[in-house]
Formats: C-alpha cells, sequence, structure tokens
C-alpha cells in the first residue's frame, strides 16, 4: 500500500492546481473529469450522508483493475486501494490551496485519471510517437496524467470517425425524426391572473380554448384568434406567435409533435402541454434530406459511439468508492467523456447548433377586429 501511494501521490502535479482553483465548476473540455458521464440504472437515490471524519486507514476508493505496481494485469487480486490518509497527503501536497470539503472530488477526478492512464497502457498509447514525446517531459509519476488525457483524446477522435455509410444507415432509420414543415399553433396559459387581478379558471379557459379548436376548423386566422382570445380573458402578457417555421418532430414536446401525424390541413384536439392548452394546425410536412441533416446526424452517431466506448472502459475497469466519506448516495461514474462544446467541435458540429422550431409571427395587414374575425384563406 505505501509502494503505491510514494510512486503515485506526485501523479496530479500539473493538474492540482487549476481543479484548486475551480473547485465546484466543471473543468474544461481537456479535463476528463469535468464531463458527461455514462449512466446505469440504479435505484432510487437515498438521502446523502452526511460527510464525517473517518480514520486515517479507511479505504476512500478501491479500484478493481488497476494493479499495484509489481503486479501483472492477469493477477487476481489487481486493485488499488488508497485511503483517506493517503488523500490527505496527496491533496496537501498537489492542491495546497484546496479546502478540505474538495477532497471528495479531488478523490473522484485521481481515481479517473488512474483508470484512464492504465487503459491508455493497455491501447499501449505510450508508444505513440506524440505521446512517448509528451511523456518524456515528464517525471515518473505524471505519466499518468499524460496517458489519461490521450485515452480520452484517442477515443473520441475515433469516435468523430463515422464511416458515410453509417451516416446514411442512421439516416434511413430515423427518417420520421427528420420530419418537418410549418406548423401554427394556439396556446392559452392554465395558471396565472388577468389584468384585473383575478386568478384564471380552468373551465373558462378550456371552454375558450374549445371555442378556439372549432373556430379554427373552420378557417379562420390563427393570429386573429390568438388576440381575441387574450383580449376576451384579460391575459396581460403579448400573445405568442402562432406560426412555427421549421418545425422539426423531434424538437418538439412528445405531446405537440403528434401534429406530424396528422396531414396537412388537418388539426389536434386541445392539448395541454407544459401549463399551457394548445392547438396546432399542420401546415406542410416533409423529410429533411439526408444532406442538410448530416452535421446532426454525426453528433448524435458520435455520441453514441463515445457512450459505447464507455461502457467497454466500465467493464474492464470499475471503483467502489466511500460513500460516507464522499458525502453522496449513489456511486459516481468511473469513466466520462468530454464535453459538449469539444464532443460538437470533434463531430463537426457547432454547440447549440441543432435546429429547432421557430416562432415567426405572421404579419397581418391591420390589427384583429374586436367584434369579427375573417376566415383565414389557408
Amino acid at each position: 500500500m505505501r509502494s503505491f501511494f510514494l510512486l503515485h501521490v506526485a501523479v496530479l502535479v500539473c493538474a492540482m492546481p487549476a481543479m484548486a482553483q475551480n473547485p465546484t465548476g466543471s473543468g474544461s473540455a481537456r479535463n476528463p473529469a469535468a464531463a458527461n458521464t455514462v449512466h446505469h440504472p440504479t435505484k432510487a437515490a437515498a438521502p446523502a450522508p452526511a460527510a464525517v471524519e473517518l480514520p486515517a486507514e479507511t479505504p476512500v476508493v478501491t479500484l478493481r483493475g488497476v494493479c499495484e505496481p509489481g503486479k501483472k494485469s492477469e493477477s487476481a487480486d489487481c486493485k488499488t486501494v488508497i485511503t483517506r490518509g493517503q488523500m490527505d497527503q496527496i491533496a496537501a501536497r498537489m492542491a495546497p490551496g484546496a479546502t478540505q470539503a474538495y477532497q471528495p472530488q479531488l478523490t473522484i477526478k485521481y481515481a479517473r485519471m488512474l483508470a484512464a492512464a492504465k487503459l491508455a497502457e493497455d491501447r499501449k498509447l505510450q508508444e505513440n510517437p506524440a505521446v512517448a514525446a509528451e511523456l518524456q517531459k515528464t517525471t515518473g509519476p505524471a505519466r499518468a496524467e499524460v496517458l489519461a488525457k490521450a485515452f480520452y483524446r484517442q477515443i473520441e477522435e475515433d469516435a468523430a470517425n463515422v464511416p458515410n455509410d453509417e451516416l446514411q444507415q442512421y439516416y434511413a432509420e430515423h427518417k420520421s425524426s427528420f420530419e418537418e414543415g410549418e406548423v401554427w399553433r394556439l396556446s392559452l396559459p392554465i395558471t396565472g391572473y388577468s389584468r384585473d387581478g383575478i386568478r384564471f379558471n380552468r373551465a373558462t379557459i378550456k371552454t375558450e380554448a374549445d371555442g378556439l379548436r372549432t373556430r379554427a376548423l373552420g378557417g379562420f386566422d390563427f393570429d386573429q384568434l390568438q388576440a381575441q382570445a387574450y383580449k376576451d380573458l384579460g391575459i396581460p402578457q403579448p400573445p405568442p406567435p402562432t406560426q412555427l417555421t421549421m418545425a422539426r418532430r423531434n424538437s418538439m414536446p412528445d405531446d405537440q409533435a403528434t401534429v406530424f401525424d396528422l396531414q396537412p390541413g388537418e388539426i389536434t384536439p386541445v392539448i395541454e402541454s407544459y401549463g399551457k392548452l394548445v392547438i396546432l394546425k399542420l401546415v406542410s410536412k416533409h423529410i429533411a434530406t439526408f444532406e442538410s441533416m448530416s452535421p446532426e446526424i454525426k453528433g448524435e452517431v458520435t455520441k453514441a459511439r463515445l457512450r459505447q466506448e464507455m461502457e467497454k472502459a466500465s467493464k474492464t475497469i470499475t471503483a467502489d468508492f466511500n460513500l460516507q466519506y464522499l458525502g453522496i448516495s449513489a456511486q459516481p461514474a468511473l469513466f466520462t467523456v468530454s464535453g459538449d462544446a469539444r464532443s460538437a467541435a470533434l463531430a463537426g458540429v457547432p454547440t447549440g447548433s441543432r435546429r429547432r422550431a421557430v416562432p415567426h409571427r405572421r404579419a397581418t395587414p391591420n390589427p384583429p377586429a374586436t367584434a369579427t374575425q375573417t376566415p383565414s384563406p389557408h
């Protein structure tokens, strides 16, 4: 046990100062601990236990599949045990500015780094010329950090290298997800207060929504219907836009996405969705082309491939964290993939580039009349 500690105590010499300065942040994309995690089905989470002071010899994490120096990976007892006392010393040397409360988080980051470094060695990444050159610049124990970064870098690059036929297959299998078109929407809030300070009556709102749908079926203009309903109910907020351009089945709430099950010209029943009563009309629809969806598809496939790699890694090396020491109620993931910004960049998709339904208010030459409504030509 002592030999393990002496060999690895400086492994975070480069990483710890930055971690100490940002103990609660998510870290940068180059830090594999700041990441999306691979989630496994778990029981309902229990309340987090209160952190307590544990004896120095108490194990805070056991890594199975990461051997202590001198033992081979094939060994039946291939594992590394880190005690609370050892973590105290690691933290004192590597992150002297970190508070005691940060040590549990440091323990997780440290374990993740050792696990990733082991998998890098299994892949013989230390023989890669670029990695080897970087290793030569480090002192012995710091090689774990270099190897961990190399491991995550390789799996991200491999995941992003998606063959075109795999993209085509994903498109063919998920075509309905790429349905898009023009949708008109009427919506009324269920809760809130009128301009006179009177709480909305649910039954009144539902009656109004049923009337809106009837008039919508009769071809009345959606902008005028929306504006008149807001006026009649005394809703103080301005009416929302009624036209959604580039509406996409997979960018809408599930209950509203059913509008794409209709034929152009048809109207949904009144739907209760996210605190509102909603009526939607499908004006037109089509399947977006593979070429236009290719960047988004590549992002989705890349994320799926990364998840698969993390699942494989999780079967090779496992961790048993001391939850009492960490002050949490469920085992944290040992393997993570880097954050959305870098994953998207590797996939060639800018962060936040996913196409969404864009509200657009249809222009009307005159404000809607108070007493009359005109049928829409559509």
